[in-house]
């Protein structure tokens, strides 16, 4: 269709730019909130282990059957209320994070919307420039078509005109000869006549 331009415009370079700026930065908050996220969760599991690990501590050196069910009962609520927290934690990262992706977006929406536009605009300029040529070029590829069959008709014109001219000259000739030869033969009958006989 039209020819690739190995030139990089800078309308280009900077909708490019534009869109990988805006790309790093979102990445770059969505990374954020991943490694707070698994942080919390390391926490949270590690935490759990440290208490499983004391409740069956407690439980294997109880006496009683009723101590183990007050141990039991005693590590339940700390294990709730870091459950609670865990939850609370990974409700905040999330807020933070939309927060920190809405900024983002707002950052770049302006720019990235210009360079668009501009990039926008020169792809149409450049696809007028580009139609234009082709048309010009088509237009000229016809009008040396014709040039061809112009030509023919000048030069059979030309040749009409010659064989016209010719073919008159020659009735012109004709015409002189015959006159050339009435006027004789009047004058050898004029001649005649004026003779004895």
């Amino acid at each position: 269709m039209f020819p690739f331009s190995q030139s990089i415009t800078p309308a280009a370079k900077n909708h490019v730019q534009a869109q990988v700026s805006f790309f790093n930065d979102m990445s770059r908050s969505l990374f954020q909130m991943a490694q707070q996220f698994n942080e919390v969760n390391l926490q949270l599991a590690q935490k759990w282990l440290e208490d499983a690990a004391s409740t069956s501590q407690a439980i294997i050196t109880a006496d009683k059957p009723t101590e183990v069910f007050s141990v039991t009962a005693a590590r339940a609520q700390p294990a709730a209320d870091r459950f609670r927290a865990w939850q609370q934690q990974l409700s905040k990262i999330a807020a933070d994070s939309q927060t920190r992706l809405v900024r983002v977006a707002s950052e770049h929406a302006d720019e990235t919307a210009r360079a668009a536009r501009e990039f926008t605009d020169e792809v149409t300029r450049v696809t007028s420039e580009e139609t234009e040529r082709t048309l010009r070029q088509q237009h000229d590829t016809m009008r040396q078509l014709a040039n061809p069959l112009d030509s023919m008709v000048d030069s059979a014109t030309r040749q009409a005109r010659a064989a016209m001219g010719n073919g008159h000259d020659l009735a012109s000739q004709a015409t002189q000869a015959a006159q050339a030869a009435a006027r004789a033969a009047t004058g050898q009958q004029q001649r005649k006549e004026g003779q004895p006989s």
